[in-house]
């Protein structure tokens, strides 16, 4: 057992099925159903190797309802099966006739991927309420069927649904591998015991959650200093008496409604708040580095940090004793606005801090750079609430069931 929770440590799988919950939600490409980034499967792979003696049944999701990821695992499988071998099988149901027959069917030293979690309303709608999602057809139709409920998915860690916390009421439970060493991490190399100066990169969007992230971290002093970018430099700017021109408050749904927030940020502890001179504008798809004063008078929207605070980024980077990236400063994906990101990646790799990068986008990009971090996290918004100080769902329900 840490942190409280059991671990696989704690459990004899040899000849037993064991459920899988696993996180691996993937960027894919509609058209040729093609996995984009294989971070989160590349992951899994010590907490495979762990249960190589078990039968092993893994539930997942892929993108929401409505949305243009969403799709079947099926290509998880096929990418699971190149990974890890034969031994990988996908059926098209979840706890159906077809999906019960296939688990009871299973060997010891197979992996069985079932029809995306998502796809069901009752993972969907039923929220917070453990009992009730304890008590779903879903989790009332597999639970019967495993040994032992493994919860490995610290990307969907921040959320409740009956494939993440309504098994820990009715079988037993532990953490899988990932998630033992997120909370590792974040319990002993970031919000513990870190080698100091600590420094975070703030980037990104979810606005409201990076606010309480720089609450949280500032109130309790856990960082030195806080590097800001993203959509969070708009409205930091805007509370230092920068004029950002409406054109970059429109990205920002409520912008008004968060300047007062961050004005009182910024007035308390602006001396460990460090804000962009220059940001980079979107000139016809070309970079127009210009002086954050000078914003307003362009009518341009802001896509990346400029080239000045990179480099002044980079040099506080490369003096830290941690580095926590969480987020990118600008549009990464659309070139030339990848500058920020880049450097400030490059600047990690080079540091001899302590180097995590949280998010699966930042963290997909930073292994498509080759960059060598120290940790890269498979949960950006878990790693957020986690910094805010929250208590995750899946782990306070990992937690209960430790004690029973």
């Amino acid at each position: 057992m840490k942190y409280g929770i059991n671990t696989l440590d704690d459990f004899d799988v040899k000849g037993k099925k064991v459920l899988v919950r696993a996180d691996i939600n993937s960027t894919i490409t509609r058209k040729e159903n093609k996995l984009m980034n294989l971070l989160r499967i590349k992951e899994l792979k010590n907490t495979l190797d762990d249960l190589k003696e078990a039968a092993v049944v893994l539930i997942a999701h892929q993108g929401r309802p409505g949305g243009k990821d969403y799709t079947s695992l099926a290509p998880h499988a096929e990418a699971m099966k190149k990974l890890y071998g034969d031994q990988v099988h996908f059926v098209d149901d979840l706890f159906g006739t077809k999906a019960r027959a296939a688990i009871k069917e299973l060997k010891p030293g197979e992996i069985l991927v079932l029809e995306n979690v998502r796809f069901y309303a009752e993972e969907v709608n039923l929220k917070n309420d453990i009992d009730k999602m304890a008590d779903s057809h879903f989790v009332q139709n597999l639970a019967p069927l495993f040994d032992l409920y493994v919860n490995d998915a610290y990307g969907a860690a921040h959320r409740s649904s009956p494939s993440l916390i309504g098994f820990t009421k009715v079988i037993p439970s532990c953490m899988g591998r990932i998630l033992e060493k997120e909370v590792e991490i974040m319990e002993e190399k970031i919000l513990g015991n870190p080698k100091k100066p600590v420094i975070f990169v703030i980037g990104g969007a979810k606005v409201e959650t990076k606010f309480k992230v720089m609450k949280n971290l500032l109130e309790n002093n856990k960082a030195d200093l806080i590097l800001i970018g993203g959509l969070l430099q708009n409205i930091m700017l805007a509370a230092a008496g920068i004029d950002i021109g409406e054109i970059n408050k429109k990205p920002i749904k409520n912008f008004d409604d968060y300047i007062s927030t961050a004005k009182e940020i910024y007035q308390k502890y602006k001396d460990k708040l460090k804000l962009p001179i220059d940001l980079s504008l979107n000139d016809n798809g070309k970079r127009k580095d210009v002086p954050v004063e000078e914003i307003s008078k362009y009518g341009l929207p802001s896509n990346d940090i400029g080239e000045k605070t990179a480099e002044e980024y980079v040099k506080i980077i490369k003096e830290a004793g941690t580095v926590v990236a969480n987020g990118p400063p600008g549009v990464f994906e659309q070139p030339p606005f990848n500058l920020g990101s880049k450097m400030v990646l490059e600047a990690m790799g080079e540091s001899n801090a302590f180097t995590t990068v949280g998010g699966g986008e930042m963290g997909g990009y930073c292994q498509d750079l080759k960059i060598p971090i120290n940790f890269i996290s498979t949960g950006g918004g878990a790693m957020l609430d986690y910094l805010t100080g929250k208590k995750l769902p899946v782990i306070a329900a990992l937690e209960e069931a430790s004690k029973k």
